[in-house]
Formats: structure tokens, C-alpha cells, sequence
């Protein structure tokens, strides 16, 4: 389904009671989004090399290493976003390169498998989880902080910074930083009174391509990654999450850098693997 057919779609979240809902893949009546100018996006990242049987433990059935046992923080400062009339909201993702196999393991999809999301504002992630499937969870993600030549990236929960990144010995690039591969995520939604089981439990994709997002600028640097593994205390419903991501040892920095964009895609062209 293209965009303006699904525009014109009827998608429900709750709360039902008040009709359909109004998101990025779904405009209010007499307005348009543009993906040519929408959304603006600054995003800094470091990719590492680490130990493959850790990263192993995060991936859903189906899933293998692709490549060297990589992992890649990225963080997103976006702006002007359209169905957010002009406003924006940061985030932080995880990815790891991965294949995966269906229809029986006849079929291979190579690219990212994201573990885990954090945004800093309520309507992305409802919208991102229900409808897309991403394993969207949300942190404090304040604008990033420049000063003597360096860039600095951090992520809070309720005040305790969990993650910081910082960049330094920025210098211009000609490496664009667009995603070029498609990206994997694990919906899973718990059955109400059935506890323990599912309503939904399947894998879905966000292909490449399809974006009008345009690169503007791109810097390479050099990288320092920090993460703090919380207690129980400061990180409660994260604690999990938080931790083991920053057991992950960082044995070597592979790249990281600084690109911005304009424009991008509705994601309404996302795909479900139903197992």
C-alpha cells in the first residue's frame, strides 16, 4: 500500500473511543506531509567490535551474526518533523548486523536487527510500537552538547545517565551515513489474562530504499563510548536492558562520525514475517 493510499485508511489505537488515530503515516483532513522536507535529522553513531556469543543472546530465532560481531549506538536529533507540526524529539537506537531465514530457512534477509529504542516522547513510541513494531522504550535524550572541538551525546532515565557519547577529532566526510540495508525488529504484544503467552509474536522489516531523505553534511571522528550498568534502583524498569548492553565489551572503536539529513519515509512500507 502507498502513502496515500494508507492515508486514507482508517488505523486505530487506543484510545479507540475518539475515532482514528492521527500519526506520521496518517495526516488530519486538508493537510499534507512531505517527505522531501520532513523530518530534519542530525545523528551522531559509533559501531565496535564486541563478543559475538553476548550479542548471540539478543537475537530472536532465526537470526544469525552477519559478519564480524559488530554493535552500532546511534543517536538521532530530529526537527521539523511534519506530523508533529514542525516540532521534533530525539533518539538512540542499537543495531546489529544479522541474517535472517524464513519460509523454512529458504528465504534470507541480510541487515540490522534493532534490540532496542529509546525516544523522548510518548506519541513516536506508541505509534512506532503498535503499528511498526519497533521495540520502542523511552529516555531522556537532551540536545547535544558542543564545546573546544568535541560533541557530546547522553541518554537519562528520571535523571541518571545510563550511556554518553563522545565525539572528538570531527573532520568532513564524504561517507553520506544513509542506511542503506534493511532493518529488523522482534513485535511482541502479551496476551491479556493469558499471562505468558502472546497476541502477537512476529518479526518485522523496514526496507531500504523508498526514503527521499537527502544527506547534507558528513564528518568521520573519533569515538568514546560510556555506559553505566544501573541497579535495580536507579534503572527499574530498564535494568535489564541497560545492563546488558553495557557489558558488551568495546574491544576496538570500527568507525563513527556525525551526518545530517533532510526528508525521509513514512515507514508505511513496513513488512511482517507471520512464523
Amino acid at each position: 500500500m502507498n502513502e496515500k493510499d494508507l492515508q486514507k485508511v482508517n488505523v486505530y489505537r487506543m484510545p479507540t473511543a475518539f475515532g482514528p488515530a492521527l500519526g506520521p503515516r496518517r495526516p488530519p483532513e486538508g493537510v499534507t506531509f512531505d517527505p522531501s522536507v520532513s523530518p530534519r535529522k542530525q545523528c551522531a553513531y559509533v559501531a565496535f567490535r564486541t563478543d559475538g556469543s553476548l550479542l548471540k543472546k539478543m537475537l530472536p530465532m532465526g537470526f544469525t551474526l552477519r559478519g564480524d560481531p559488530v554493535v552500532i549506538f546511534e543517536f538521532s536529533h530530529m526537527t521539523e518533523i511534519d506530523w508533529l507540526a514542525g516540532r521534533g524529539y530525539n533518539m538512540l537506537s542499537v543495531r546489529i548486523p544479522v541474517r535472517f531465514s524464513y519460509d523454512s530457512g529458504q528465504k534470507v534477509v541480510e541487515g540490522f536487527f534493532q534490540p532496542v529504542i529509546w525516544e523522548n516522547l510518548t506519541e513516536p513510541i506508541i505509534s512506532g510500537r503498535e503499528e511498526l513494531g519497533w521495540n520502542k522504550i523511552y529516555a531522556e535524550l537532551p540536545v547535544p552538547e558542543r564545546a573546544d572541538g568535541k560533541v557530546v551525546f547522553r541518554a537519562e532515565w528520571l535523571g541518571f545517565k545510563f550511556l554518553e557519547l563522545t565525539l572528538t577529532d570531527i573532520e568532513s566526510s564524504d561517507s553520506g551515513g544513509l542506511a542503506t540495508s534493511p532493518v529488523l525488529h522482534r513485535k511482541y504484544i502479551p496476551a491479556t489474562e493469558q499471562w505468558g503467552e502472546s497476541d502477537v509474536d512476529y518479526i518485522t522489516m523496514t526496507p531500504a530504499g523508498g526514503s527521499k531523505a537527502r544527506a547534507l553534511e558528513s564528518f568521520t571522528a573519533k569515538a568514546a563510548l560510556s555506559m553505566v550498568a544501573p541497579r535495580w534502583e536507579d534503572m527499574p524498569t530498564q535494568h535489564e536492558i541497560v545492563c546488558r548492553l553495557a557489558a558488551l565489551p568495546r574491544f576496538k572503536y570500527i568507525h563513527a562520525g556525525i551526518y545530517s539529513t533532510v526528508g525521509g519515509k513514512d515507514l508505511s512500507d513496513q513488512v511482517r514475517f507471520l512464523r
